[in-house]
Parts: structure tokens; C-alpha cells; sequence
């Protein structure tokens, strides 16, 4: 079995895991690992399994689905913790009032992502579950070349960065770390597993004051210009500039010299899969 296949392997049996713990409790920590394990479930799928069967396309819609509402009830734990830790001397009224509705919402995001994860749902979902993987074939593609693949996309966003451009880096960093993760302990990528978890960092914890400053306005709307507003948005156009600065750093840090290249990352995998091919051969 290759460190790929293990991974994958290790991957299903946590999701199995994560999908309990979450029906059972589903605390801050739980949700938030239920979350990152379907994403990394999602991204082996449809990356080394491009040609999907019936039910990977129902598997995939049924952890986005799940993964989705889990977000929600997420993003409302980081906006409370955010809020809690911010000092505003002279909007603790305010504060209070967004504290509270965000409580309140998060128990009503909680309940129907309760109510997703009935006894039904979670048979049918362990079930495609271990199907899925059985059905992985013996001579995967090798990661490394997929995160190759992926990261030239990730070179070719030459686009003035703002807003939309950063929630296309987000996502896009967090597919190609997910599939170089599979690689298990090959210097090349465990670099750029670093390097891209470094910049997801700073895009989340903007894209984490983004939400929160568009909760306080939308709850707070006939005060817009309120202290606690107006310390929230501050500390997001500093995080946005930390995410902007971020994404430059990785596309120094991967693309350039004397780091790697994309295309010479892609040759890597394509060399390595080259070499298991003439090594099965011979056997």
C-alpha cells in the first residue's frame, strides 16, 4: 500500500469518526474538525477520482450539503469568540446586543444541522462512505502531480488583488494543501503544505472579521457609525492587508526561485509515477 493509499485510507476512517462526534456533541472543536475532514474527503474524490460513479456524485453532494451547514454553525463560534475577546470601551451595550443575537442564531444553526444528521442520513452516508473507498483503484494518480497541476492555476490568479480574488485563493489554497497532504513525506510537499497553510491562515482570519463586521452592521443597523463597528472593520482592513501580503509571500515562496516551479513540480510527480510504473514492470 502506498502512503497515498494509507492516507486516504486513515482519511475515510476519520470522516466515519467526525460524523458521529458531531450527531453526539457538536461542540465548537467537533464541528470545526467535521468540517476540515469532508473537505479533505472532498478534495481526494475529485481530484484523484475525477470520473465519478453514482454514488461518489451523491457522497460529494451529501458532505457539501453537511459541510455547508456545519459552516454555518461555525462561522458563528469564531464571530462569538472574536467578539468576546474585543475590548471597546464605550460599546459594551452594543456588544452585548451582538453577542446575544449571535447566540441565538447559532442555536438555530445548530438544530438544523442536528436535524441533517438524523439516523437515516448518517447509515446512508457511512455506507457510500466505505464504498467510495473501496472503489479506489491500486495505481492512483500521484498527488504531487495533482498538486502541481492545481498550483498553476494557483499562478496564473494575475489578476489586481481584492476581495473576489482572495476567496479564490482561499478556496483554491485549501484544495491543492489537501492533496499534497496525500503525498505523506516528500520534502517538496510537505514545503508547500506549510507554505499554503501559512497564507490560509491570514485569508481565513480576514475572511473571519469580514463576517464578523457584516453581522455587526446588519444587526446594529440603525448605528452606523457605532464604536464597535467601526473597531471591527478596522481590525479587517488590517487582516485584509496581512491576506494580501500573504498571497504574495506563498506565490514568492512556490513559484519562483529558488523555489520550485509549478510545471517542474508537476514533472516530479510525473517522473516518480514513471518510476513506480517501470518498477511494476520489472516486477
Amino acid at each position: 500500500m502506498t502512503a497515498a493509499q494509507k492516507r486516504i485510507a486513515s482519511l475515510f476512517q476519520k470522516m466515519d469518526r467526525e460524523i458521529g462526534r458531531i450527531s453526539a456533541n457538536p461542540v465548537p472543536k467537533t464541528v470545526h474538525q467535521f468540517r476540515t475532514t469532508a473537505r479533505r474527503v472532498e478534495a481526494a474524490l475529485e481530484e484523484l477520482m475525477p470520473e465519478a460513479d453514482r454514488n461518489q456524485r451523491k457522497l460529494l453532494k451529501q458532505l457539501s450539503r453537511l459541510r455547508r451547514r456545519a459552516g454555518r454553525v461555525r462561522d458563528m463560534d469564531i464571530q462569538l469568540t472574536a467578539l468576546r475577546n474585543l475590548r471597546v470601551a464605550d460599546a459594551s451595550r452594543a456588544k452585548t446586543q451582538v453577542l446575544q443575537a449571535l447566540s441565538e442564531l447559532r442555536t438555530k444553526r445548530e438544530s438544523r444541522l442536528q436535524d441533517s444528521l438524523d439516523k437515516a442520513t448518517m447509515r446512508e452516508l457511512r455506507r457510500r462512505l466505505k464504498k467510495a473507498r473501496e472503489r479506489f483503484p491500486g495505481d492512483l494518480p500521484d498527488p504531487l502531480r495533482l498538486a502541481g497541476q492545481l498550483l498553476s492555476k494557483f499562478a496564473e490568479e494575475q489578476s489586481p488583488i481584492d476581495e473576489k480574488v482572495l476567496h479564490r485563493c482561499r478556496i483554491l489554497g485549501k484544495r491543492i494543501r489537501y492533496t499534497a497532504e496525500l503525498v505523506g513525506d516528500e520534502p517538496e510537499a510537505q514545503r508547500m503544505v506549510a507554505e499554503l497553510k501559512r497564507m490560509q491562515d491570514a485569508l481565513g482570519e480576514w475572511h473571519d472579521w469580514l463576517t464578523l463586521a457584516g453581522s455587526v452592521r446588519r444587526l446594529l443597523p440603525g448605528n452606523p457609525n457605532s464604536s464597535l463597528l467601526l473597531a471591527v472593520s478596522n481590525i479587517m482592513r488590517a487582516k485584509y492587508r496581512d491576506a494580501v501580503q500573504a498571497v504574495a509571500n506563498t506565490k514568492a515562496a512556490l513559484l519562483r526561485k529558488p523555489s520550485i516551479a509549478a510545471s517542474q513540480l508537476a514533472a516530479v510527480g510525473r517522473r516518480k509515477a514513471s518510476s513506480t510504473d517501470a518498477a511494476a514492470a520489472v516486477a
